[in-house]
């Protein structure tokens, strides 16, 4: 019996170790998320102020009329 306990209390280290493992790698992604959204929101920021899109911003304003009209 004293075998098996210390052959539970192991997997058990490695699992808890696994366990935070996998906890920190959650957070690295996580941030690596927000730091992606980050720069989507002035990627878009920079689009939207740019010449050409506010140009082009009557015409797909149009668009969902037009889809209803021809659709």
């Amino acid at each position: 019996m004293g075998v098996r306990s210390g052959e539970e209390a192991s997997e058990a280290a490695a699992l808890r170790a696994q366990r935070e493992e996998m906890h920190r790698e959650l957070v690295r992604k996580t941030f690596r998320i927000g730091e992606l959204e980050q720069e989507l929101t002035e990627l878009a920021r920079t689009y939207e102020e740019s010449l050409s899109w506010r140009l082009t911003a009557p015409i797909r304003s149009l668009k969902p009329t037009l889809k209803k009209l021809l659709g």
